[in-house]
């Protein structure tokens, strides 16, 4: 399973980075989750799981929260 978070840089998105990855290894510990894989759009937090778009605060205006996590698997 592949995880990518596109997470503005700007805005200093890394603790919600941080707090969403480790959320996500909580429940799959073998999952991969990178970040930032090419520079961040300004505002973005985004999640993609193998290439699927699960959460995207473009959308939400918000970030994810737990059960938003345990609900995209």
């Amino acid at each position: 399973m592949y995880i990518h978070i596109e997470f503005c840089e700007k805005w200093n998105y890394h603790p919600d980075f941080d707090r969403v990855s480790k959320a996500i290894k909580k429940i799959i510990p073998e999952a991969k989750v990178q970040g930032n894989a090419k520079p961040p759009r300004s505002g973005a937090f985004e999640v993609t799981i193998d290439n699927k778009l699960v959460f995207s605060k473009f959308k939400t205006g918000g970030f994810p929260q737990e059960p938003d996590i345990k609900g995209w698997f």
